[in-house]
């Protein structure tokens, strides 16, 4: 089990009022991208102490709590060494991604469903030429 605790309501205004941060739950905190640049810098460069630098950046570790600490370090460093670009919300993978055309644009929309059709009719060619490469290797044999 981890051991992180829920942030109460007090706890979550100080932490949303932080320019550092794009969203806090009673769970979980989402930093800016700012944040993880600065961060990686004074960590990296700097080879300051994550809690050092937490307290630099306007955190008490008193209310984040050392766990969470351990995990910026580790999902950052980890973002770093796969070679990504920091985001500032989760990666979703697409295919889990539920997209709601009801909140864009109609013109986003339509781009949407293009290049989904045009993916679509990628894949479909490929999978008739499989089947075509397959039928005429067993007349062969």
């Amino acid at each position: 089990m981890q051991d992180r605790k829920t942030f109460t309501q007090e706890e979550l205004m100080v932490i949303r009022n932080n320019p550092y941060v794009k969203d806090a739950t009673a769970n979980a905190i989402h930093f800016t991208i700012a944040f993880k640049e600065e961060f990686w810098r004074l960590y990296n460069e700097e080879c300051l102490p994550p809690k050092r630098i937490m307290r630099q950046l306007g955190f008490d570790i008193a209310v984040i709590g050392e766990s969470r600490v351990r995990g910026i370090v580790n999902h950052i460093r980890k973002q770093v060494n796969n070679g990504e670009a920091f985001r500032d919300v989760r990666k979703i993978p697409e295919k889990q991604a539920q997209i709601s055309f009801e909140h864009q644009l109609p013109s986003k929309a339509v781009q949407i469903i293009q290049h989904k059709l045009m993916y679509l009719e990628q894949e479909m060619e490929f999978i008739k030429k499989n089947i075509l490469a397959d039928n005429e290797a067993r007349q062969k044999r």
